[in-house]
C-alpha cells in the first residue's frame, strides 16, 4: 500500500514542480561556479531549495527535509559570505541535489524515502564546519596531470567530495530509476538493477570487444525501462482553439446532415450540389485546423530537456579535467513531447561525445594557440516542418584517414572498401557498432556503443544525422526530426498492384528511368544525374519480390550518407499519414500501414531495414529479365 493514501494528487503535483525546480537549481549551480559572486543566481538556488523543502514537509517526508535542510544552510552561509565556494564544495552541493533527486523516485513509485547516504550527511556537515577536505579528483587547474585517455575513477557512494557517480547521475538526470544509495535501511525492496549488464555505455568484461559483442550489449541496454510522464502542461489558449474548432465542425456537420436529408429526398440540383461541394471543402479546412491544434497541444518547448545538460557537461569536464562552457540556443523552439521523451539518450551521448572526445585538454589548446576554456554549442530551430538540432564543439575536429584506419584495425570494414571510401562516409565510421577511437575503456567512452545508439534512436524518429568536421577547429552534428511523429508526410508509389509510403524527407526528386541511359559500373546499375552518378535500387527486390515488370520511374533518395535511386512502377502522389504499427506480423522492410483515401491499405517502408540488405541489380537484372 502507498505511504502517501489519500494523498497521490498532491504528491504528483509536488514532484511535477520540484523536478522542475531541482533541473533549475542544477543549471544555476552550474552558472554560480562560473560566476560566485552573483548574489542573485545564489539567491534564486536557495529559493529554489527552500520551495523543494516546504513542499516536502507538508508531505511528511523526514528525510527528504533533512537533506534538504542541510545543503539549504550551505546556501544561507554562501549568501552571508561565511563560507566561499570551491570546486570541491560545489562537488558536494551537486551530490545533494542527485540525492534529492534520487529520493524523488521513490516518491514517484509512492514509498518514503530512506535516511540519506551517512558519508554524504557528514560531508555536508562538515563543509558547513569549514572543515571539507580537498578532493584528490581532477579539476580544471590540475589538467596538465591527467590525460583523458586513462581510466577515470569515480567514488562508489555521492556526496565525499570527490567525483560524483556518473552512472548514477545520468540516469537520474534521465528520470530512469537509480541504483538506491540513499541510505542503509530502504523502507521497501529497492529495484534490482544490473547496472553494469544494463547501461548504455557498459558491457560485461567477457563480452568480446567486436560489432557483435557490442549489439548484444546494446540489446541488454535497450532493456532499461524509462518511466515517461503521462501528464503534459498545455496553454489553455491552446485549448479554446481546440474547443472553438470543434464546435465549428459540429455546425459543419449539421449542415452536412441537412444536405444528405435533401439529397435522399431526391433534391440534386445545381444549387444542392454546390451547397455539398462548399460544405465538403469547409469541414476539410476545419478538420485540418483541428489536427493542427490538437498536435500543437502535444508539442512543448525543447529547453526542458535541454536543461538537464549543463550539470552533465560540468560534472563531465571536471573528472576529465577540462574547461568546458556549454552553450544553449533555441531553448523555446516546439517538439513533439514523445520525441523529446526519445531524444534524451542520443541528446547526451553526444554531450559526452563532445567533452570527452572532441575537446582538448587546456594544455593541448593553449599550444594549438586556443582560448583553454572550450566551448560545446546545443542548438535548436525549426527549418520548414523539421526541426533541426545541432551539438558542435571547438575541439580537435576529426580526421577520416584516421578514422578509416582505426575501422580496418577493429575489423569493422575491409581495407578495399577503406581505400574507396570518401571523407563525407568515413566520419560516419563513429556509428558502427565497435568502433571507437579510444585505446582505452574509460568510465565515459571507448566500448563503441554509444555513437551506435545515437544514430539507431534518431532513424527510430524518421530522423537523419550528418556530420561536419574541420581538423582543429571543431565538429558539429546535425539532427533533423520531424515536427511530430503522429502524423508522417509520405510520397505514395508503387510496386505491382500494391501501394507503398515512402518518407517524403528522404526524397529529393522523381525522374523518369530510360534503359539507354543505365549504365553498368562493378556490376550495378547506375544512372548520371546532373553529373552524379547514383545507383539504381529496385523496391520490388528490396522487399524481397520478383521484379514483374521494366521500371519506368525513379525515386531520387538523400539519406545522411548516400544518395541512390529508388525504381519503382508508378506513384500515387504526396500524403500526410497516421502509422498504425502491426503488431501480429512485421514483413521485412515495413515499418506500418495506413488507409488511402479509397480505403485501401498502404504499407510504410523502413527505409533503415530495406537499404541494410546487400542486395544490388544490374542492369540485366533491372531490364532484361522482367517481364
Amino acid at each position: 500500500m502507498s505511504d502517501f493514501a489519500g494523498m497521490e494528487e498532491l504528491l504528483q503535483d509536488f514532484l511535477t514542480e520540484a523536478n522542475e525546480l531541482l533541473s533549475d537549481v542544477d543549471n544555476k549551480l552550474v552558472e554560480l561556479e562560473k560566476h560566485p559572486d552573483d548574489a542573485g543566481l545564489l539567491n534564486d538556488v536557495f529559493r529554489g531549495f527552500h520551495t523543494i523543502k516546504g513542499g516536502a514537509g507538508f508531505l511528511n517526508v523526514e528525510e527528504l527535509v533533512k537533506l534538504c535542510h542541510l545543503t539549504e544552510n550551505l546556501f544561507d552561509r554562501l549568501r552571508n559570505r561565511q563560507l566561499s565556494l570551491s570546486a570541491d564544495l560545489m562537488d558536494v552541493i551537486l551530490s545533494a541535489t542527485m540525492s534529492v533527486r534520487e529520493m524523488f523516485s521513490y516518491l514517484d513509485r509512492g514509498a518514503l524515502p530512506p535516511r540519506a547516504d551517512q558519508a554524504l550527511l557528514d560531508t555536508l556537515q562538515n563543509a558547513l564546519d569549514g572543515k571539507l577536505p580537498t578532493s584528490s579528483g581532477a579539476s580544471p587547474s590540475a589538467a596538465g596531470s591527467q590525460t583523458h585517455d586513462a581510466a577515470v575513477p569515480t567514488s562508489g557512494a555521492s556526496g565525499t567530495g570527490s567525483e560524483p557517480d556518473w552512472q548514477r547521475l545520468y540516469d537520474a538526470l534521465l528520470g530512469r530509476e537509480v541504483a538506491p544509495t540513499v541510505g542503509t535501511a530502504p523502507t521497501e525492496p529497492p529495484i534490482v538493477r544490473d547496472v553494469q549488464a544494463r547501461s548504455p555505455g557498459r558491457r560485461s568484461s567477457d563480452q568480446p570487444d567486436t560489432a557483435e559483442g557490442v549489439r548484444a550489449g546494446r540489446r541488454e541496454s535497450d532493456k532499461v525501462v524509462v518511466a515517461h510522464e503521462t501528464t503534459i502542461r498545455i496553454d489553455t489558449n491552446r485549448l479554446d482553439q481546440v474547443l472553438n474548432l470543434s464546435g465549428e465542425i459540429g455546425l459543419a456537420k449539421n449542415r452536412l446532415n441537412c444536405l444528405r436529408t435533401d439529397i435522399i429526398a431526391g433534391k440534386t440540383d445545381g444549387e444542392t450540389l454546390r451547397a455539398l461541394d462548399e460544405a465538403v471543402s469547409h469541414l476539410d479546412l476545419l478538420v485540418g485546423d483541428l489536427q493542427n491544434a490538437v498536435m500543437k497541444t502535444r508539442m512543448q518547448p525543447i529547453g526542458r530537456l535541454f536543461q538537464k545538460y549543463p550539470r552533465v557537461a560540468r560534472d563531465m569536464a571536471r573528472q576529465l579535467g577540462k574547461n568546458v562552457e556549454l552553450i544553449l540556443e533555441g531553448e523555446d523552439t516546439e517538439l513533439d513531447k514523445t520525441m523529446i521523451e526519445e531524444l534524451g539518450d542520443p541528446l547526451i551521448h553526444l554531450v559526452r561525445n563532445a567533452v570527452d572526445h572532441g575537446l582538448e585538454s587546456p594544455d593541448e589548446r593553449r599550444a594549438a594557440g586556443k582560448t583553454e576554456v572550450s566551448r560545446v554549442r546545443l542548438s535548436a530551430q525549426q527549418v520548414g516542418d523539421h526541426i533541426v538540432l545541432e551539438i558542435s564543439d571547438d575541439g580537435r575536429g576529426m580526421k577520416p584517414d584516421a578514422l578509416r584506419q582505426k575501422a580496418v584495425d577493429k575489423g569493422l570494414i575491409d581495407a578495399d572498401t577503406a581505400a574507396n571510401m570518401d571523407d563525407k562516409h568515413a566520419l560516419h565510421l563513429v556509428f558502427l557498432p565497435g568502433f571507437s577511437t579510444k585505446e582505452q575503456v574509460s568510465n565515459f567512452s571507448g566500448r563503441g556503443v554509444g555513437m551506435d545508439v545515437v544514430k539507431t534512436n534518431i532513424q527510430k524518429l524518421n530522423g537523419r544525422i550528418d556530420i561536419k568536421s574541420v581538423v582543429g577547429q571543431g565538429t558539429t552534428f546535425s539532427i533533423s526530426l520531424p515536427l511530430t511523429l503522429a502524423i508522417l508526410p509520405v510520397l505514395v508509389v508503387r510496386a505491382g498492384d500494391q501501394s507503398f509510403a515512402v518518407p517524403l524527407s528522404l526524397v529529393r526528386e522523381i525522374i523518369n528511368i530510360d534503359p539507354e541511359e543505365v549504365q553498368e559500373v562493378s556490376g550495378r546499375a547506375t544512372l548520371l544525374v546532373r553529373e552524379e552518378v547514383l545507383e539504381i535500387r529496385s523496391l520490388a527486390r528490396l522487399i524481397g519480390w520478383e521484379q514483374q515488370r521494366r521500371p519506368a520511374y525513379g525515386v531520387l533518395m538523400q539519406t545522411a550518407v548516400s544518395s541512390f535511386i529508388l525504381a519503382v512502377d508508378g506513384f500515387v502522389g504526396r500524403d500526410d499519414v497516421v502509422i498504425k504499427p502491426l503488431d501480429d506480423i512485421k514483413p521485412k522492410g515495413i515499418a506500418g500501414a495506413t488507409l488511402s483515401g479509397d480505403g485501401s491499405v498502404v504499407l510504410v517502408l523502413d527505409m533503415e531495414q530495406l537499404l541494410s540488405e546487400p542486395v544490388h541489380e544490374s542492369r540485366r537484372e533491372l531490364f532484361e529479365l522482367a517481364a
